[in-house]
């Protein structure tokens, strides 16, 4: 039987998803991973990277539980500018208060949230796991590659030029490199600039393809850059494919990640 589904479209920094209130589990016969694949198809469909789901915390500790699933339908821990964004989505539904922060839950753990002003949220991410700054890793050639989790796993790399051709060239090979486990692991490419900020780029698993923005990532990018280069201080600005800045920090709270949340628009599709 068909079902009416209400949901906001929102854009994190060029990421885009859409967003599901889904407390009552009125959709979750609905959200399978066919359906979500199927919504997510840009072209055919909404179109997004992902679509995410509101719930109600199982253990009624914090303001609510995220639920992330990639464009191919498949679930993932979490995602950095969509929990920004669900942290939006929260004041817009009132269950949570803009300028306070409050606590969620994703799969990947306990975060804080702050929504910063309109079109604009902080999250604190789980504390990352740093696996190495460097390594050589082989693909159709040697590339230097940092590896972190900062909710799900991140492959860095480091450039001078991020238009010379080997993001298209790699970036999907080491994806699924064995070195980053059966799942493998998120792709980024990035350049550390003049002035202390950085540009990147992602390949994204799930969305199988690049992201105009990669929250995650961009946290991954600054723990490994801070690491390995003398001009990156922390708060950094990373400029994301789409042209839009996000902010990476560390306080006594842990990593953290700013930039936009947007209510793109909202409206019902039918199932």
């Amino acid at each position: 039987m068909k079902k009416k589904i209400q949901f906001l479209k929102m854009s994190g920094a060029g990421n885009d998803f859409i967003m599901v209130d889904n407390r009552d589990g009125l959709y979750s016969l609905s959200l399978q991973k066919k359906n979500i694949a199927d919504l997510c198809r840009r072209g055919l469909s909404v179109g997004a990277d992902g679509l995410i789901e509101i719930r109600n915390d199982p253990e009624e500790e914090h303001a609510f539980a995220m639920k992330y699933y990639n464009s191919d339908g498949g679930v993932a821990e979490m995602c950095g500018n969509g929990a920004r964004c669900i942290c939006c989505f929260a004041v817009d539904l009132g269950i949570a208060r803009s300028g306070v922060e409050f606590l969620f839950s994703s799969d990947a753990g306990i975060h804080r949230g702050l929504v910063t002003g309109k079109n604009e949220a902080r999250v604190w991410l789980t504390e990352p796991v740093l696996y190495f700054t460097e390594k050589s890793i082989r693909t159709d050639r040697e590339i230097n590659t940092g590896f972190a989790d900062t909710g799900v796993p991140h492959a860095v790399v480091f450039t001078d030029d991020l238009e010379d051709g080997s993001f298209e060239e790699n970036a999907s090979i080491l994806r699924s490199h064995p070195e980053f486990g059966s799942r493998g692991a998120n792709v980024n490419w990035v350049s550390v600039l003049d002035d202390g900020s950085m540009s990147m780029r992602t390949f994204e698993r799930g969305v199988e393809a690049e992201t105009l923005a990669c929250g995650t990532g961009a946290v991954a990018s600054a723990l490994i850059a801070s690491e390995r280069f003398d001009s990156i201080t922390l708060p950094v600005r990373i400029v994301a494919r789409s042209g839009l800045t996000l902010t990476v920090g560390r306080d006594s709270m842990g990593w953290w990640l700013q930039g936009e949340a947007r209510i793109v628009y909202r409206a019902e599709i039918v199932i």
